[in-house]
């Protein structure tokens, strides 16, 4: 039997029925509309935090100097850390099971287990402090007392955030967002205008919007406490969060040890230049991460799991048609904004490499993205746990293998490699039955182009006048990117034939376990 076409295949809803090629093709591109269009402004609330801590960054090395801004650097670290293994994962199967559910008592459930256990994590952490504070070097137990009354308010606060967006309650995602993330460091900065100018006063600034941003956002969430006792729901979502904590456990790895490796092999000078230069190369990962987070939810309240795919398949086309613009415009602009964010001492110039490498990365990243989402609306987690590990496996081994040989270009190179190859592992995990899965060939092209011409521009001269030209050229990329994204929020962009073909019928959503890994 052949496979039906896409036009051809049925599109079989919750209620049984089938609706035509056209209303299902209708139904894709109003999904595809939400994503890019409402989608995206809960991408811009997660990206505010970044924004804000790049524009505070370098006041507070110049008011703290280098001694206490590292100590600041090292208990954020072990904040985001902590983060990760008192949420467990909790976030996102929460906003899955809110999806598969009739009503959001589950959900509000799993809000209150992950509130205790944040608390749990946290108090655990502190009574174990004497054990592991001085092995680890910390010179200031004040600021990781900071970092431990963190915890527990934070993941806390990322637990409601996660309800409040499954929910679709944007103003009030917004508020407790902005409380939370901007608020600590203006009440942070305050603080050190007022107070003293030390680490810890700017840290205790945080504590205090958390704790205010969870007062606020408990009273919009209503946690339910006799969801702590759901076990088959805690079940469920503990099967999902365990990968989902490995796979961020990975990425915290991942990132921490191209510093450990150069630091060993080169010293903690070319520590500090490969920082400036993969924080500017970094920025289009860190957006494609924050989507990702913002999109589940909308994508697991689809119930045919073909129309699903359909869907995240149709915005990984469109996020690398938004990758392109941005990898060229800052790999343009690089050489300038490598010398406004690094003194001379950094040599500068010879940075610009490390920013290509590093940006080349968003778009294997852009398919991590978009295979990571499908399984965890299907409560797939073990994929999701085996590529974490491949991840940091390979990362290690890239890093032994080309930083002596490459230097800090080594260390970027590697970030392309262990993405990819992460990429390459959740890809193959994908259902078989899912229909066609690789981009159009159009877009494929297109991208090829667009990192052969960014490439190219890395061997020319980094004199003023080129710099000045380049920089001028990033710039026109602007347009092109609002260009795009306005095609995908009215639904008017083009789809790749490439990406045409069929797919095998699709399946509904049952309203509990979809999908859920046996």
């Amino acid at each position: 039997m052949s496979t039906p076409t896409r036009d051809q295949a049925p599109a079989t809803g919750t209620a049984g029925t089938a609706p035509t090629g056209t209303a299902s093709e209708k139904a894709q591109q109003q999904h595809g509309r939400d994503l890019f269009g409402r989608g995206m402004l809960y991408v811009v609330v997660w990206s505010m935090q970044t924004v804000v801590s790049t524009v505070v960054s370098p006041v507070l090395a110049h008011v703290l100097g280098p001694g206490e801004f590292g100590a600041l650097a090292s208990i954020i670290a072990l904040y985001q850390l902590l983060i990760i293994v008192a949420v467990f994962g909790l976030d996102q199967a929460l906003q899955v099971e809110r999806a598969a559910g009739e009503d959001d008592r589950a959900a509000r459930g799993l809000l209150a287990s992950g509130i205790a256990l944040a608390a749990l994590v946290a108090v655990l952490a502190a009574a174990t402090s004497p054990l592991w504070i001085a092995p680890l070097g910390f010179p200031d137990a004040h600021l990781v007392w900071i970092a431990l009354l963190w915890t527990a308010p934070g993941g806390a606060v990322l637990m409601v955030l996660a309800l409040l967006q499954s929910e679709d309650r944007l103003r009030g995602f917004a508020t407790v967002s902005v409380i939370a993330s901007v608020g600590g460091q203006v009440l942070g900065l305050a603080g050190m205008a007022l107070i003293a100018s030390t680490a810890v006063v700017y840290a205790a600034g945080g504590v205090i919007s958390q704790f205010a941003a969870l007062a606020i956002g408990l009273t919009m969430a209503r946690p339910r406490l006799r969801g702590i006792a759901d076990r088959q729901v805690l079940r469920r979502a503990f099967r999902l969060g365990l990968p989902l904590m490995l796979t961020g456990l990975s990425v915290f790895v991942i990132n921490v040890s191209d510093r450990l490796v150069t630091q060993r092999l080169l010293g903690t000078v070319e520590v500090g230049r490969f920082q400036v230069a993969y924080t500017l190369g970094y920025v289009v990962m860190l957006i494609l991460s924050f989507t990702n987070r913002a999109w589940v939810p909308r994508l697991a309240k689809i119930a045919d799991l073909g129309q699903r795919w359909e869907v995240v398949r149709d915005s990984r086309e469109g996020v690398f048609k938004l990758i392109m613009p941005c990898v060229l415009g800052i790999t343009l602009a690089a050489p300038v904004a490598l010398r406004v964010l690094a003194p001379p001492s950094f040599r500068p110039e010879g940075l610009l490499l490390v920013t290509y490498l590093v940006a080349l990365a968003s778009f294997p990243m852009a398919t991590l993205g978009a295979s990571s989402t499908m399984l965890i609306t299907l409560r797939r987690g073990r994929p999701l746990g085996l590529s974490a590990a491949v991840g940091v496996v390979i990362k290690l081994g890239a890093n032994l293998a080309l930083i002596p040989l490459f230097g800090i270009a080594g260390a970027a190179a590697s970030t392309l490699v262990a993405v990819s190859a992460q990429a390459a592992v959740q890809y193959r995990a994908l259902p078989r039955d899912l229909g066609p899965r690789w981009p159009g060939w159009r877009t494929v092209l297109a991208c090829l182009v667009v990192c052969l011409v960014a490439g190219a521009t890395v061997l020319l001269p980094q004199t003023l006048p080129w710099n000045v030209a380049r920089f001028a050229a990033g710039l026109l990329c602007l347009p092109w990117l609002w260009l795009r994204l306005k095609q995908l929020r009215t639904g008017s962009q083009r789809r790749d034939p490439g990406t045409r073909g069929g797919r095998r019928p699709s399946r509904p959503m049952p309203r509990r376990a979809a999908g859920e890994e046996h």
